[in-house]
């Protein structure tokens, strides 16, 4: 760091900024051709002519001073996985894991560093499944690129949160922001282990099979015991394939609802436009529903139906024909429950 303090600001008269570097050794001064930053980001050292051997000195001197954290993998010579640092992979790992998760017996140092197994900075479901597969010693599959509808709906004094995938789940993972322990029940899926734990007013809850055994069928439920007055703002919810991979979700409760994944709704630009007497109408879905794609002139009457009924989440695209209208402008509409959108169509012949 310069004498003064690093947040300076000079302007380089052609000296300035070497004297920001001083070298001094009693009366002596001189502005150093190197300076050496350790892993603080401190100056270790200044050097004015540095040949190759110096520098290499300097660099293996500094290395020596820094100790374990500069040596090997940052100084953690464990298996990733291996959270409790036994030097073995297996299911004592799982269950240290877990705890973390859950917030019940957190890790740190080493064993927070290889509990990281898809090193995304953070520890949950995705990790546990891939210590499973890792222990299983079962290999990764392709890409799966799952989708999932979650609705959270409301039944007395509990509430259920319905979730329907188009590929198999692996695990699930539920943050619930709460005043006190929820009971959380898992429909049917007697061979998944359920784990909870509340603390700092959160409930923590996992659901997944030590031996990475997928969930009955593309439909399950969760029952929230005493939990009808929370909504899906309170909750936070990930979804794992048996990759480990998140699973894109889209969340439904009421006429309320909220896309977590790459599709929003959305009516795309019409091609082409002007048309004569075709054009590509697209859309996208955030969750499935029942749909209505119609036409409207400029006085607000409908003049055409494109189509209408149920579609599933993503991406649809239908030609209309308008070969039966005049000439003019109009408006392609698109409804799916409470979200409504258009695109003006312009219709030469």
């Amino acid at each position: 760091m310069p004498s003064g303090g690093s947040a300076q600001i000079v302007t380089d008269n052609g000296g300035a900024i070497y004297n920001m570097f001083p070298n001094c050794e009693g009366n002596s001064c001189y502005y150093p051709a190197c300076v050496f930053i350790d892993h603080e980001m401190r100056v270790y050292d200044m050097m004015g002519n540095a040949g190759s051997w110096s520098i290499g000195s300097r660099i293996d001197q500094m290395l020596e001073d820094c100790g374990a954290l500069c040596s090997g993998d940052g100084g953690c010579s464990l298996s990733s996985g291996d959270v409790n640092e036994d030097e073995i992979v297996n299911i004592q790992d799982i269950i240290t894991m877990v705890n973390h998760i859950l917030g019940s017996s957190l890790v740190d140092g080493c064993a927070l560093e290889v509990a990281d197994m898809n090193t995304d900075g953070i520890i949950n479901i995705q990790d546990l499944i891939s210590l499973v597969n890792s222990i299983l010693g079962i290999g990764r599959i392709a890409d799966i690129n799952g989708y999932a509808d979650v609705n959270y709906i409301s039944s007395g004094s509990d509430l259920i949160i319905r979730i329907e995938s188009t590929v198999d789940l692996a695990g699930v993972q539920l943050s619930i922001d709460s005043d006190s322990k929820l009971q959380v029940e898992l429909k049917d899926n007697s061979h998944i282990s359920e784990d909870s734990h509340f603390t700092n007013g959160i409930t923590r809850y996992l659901a997944y099979s030590i031996f990475n055994q997928p969930f009955d069928g593309y439909y399950t439920e969760f029952l929230l015991h005493s939990a009808s007055k929370y909504d899906m703002n309170d909750i936070q919810l990930t979804l794992v394939d048996i990759n480990g991979d998140v699973i894109t979700t889209s969340h439904a409760q009421g006429i309320e609802n909220y896309q977590a994944g790459p599709n929003k709704f959305e009516l795309s630009k019409l091609y082409p436009n002007p048309f004569n007497p075709s054009t590509e109408v697209r859309f996208t879905l955030p969750v499935s529903d029942h749909v209505r794609l119609s036409a409207y002139d400029v006085r607000g009457q409908e003049v055409d139906v494109i189509f209408e009924g149920a579609q599933s989440i993503g991406i649809h695209s239908y030609t209309w024909n308008a070969a039966h209208l005049p000439s003019g402008v109009y408006y392609v509409r698109l409804q799916a429950s409470d979200m409504i959108t258009s695109q003006k169509a312009l219709l030469v012949k």
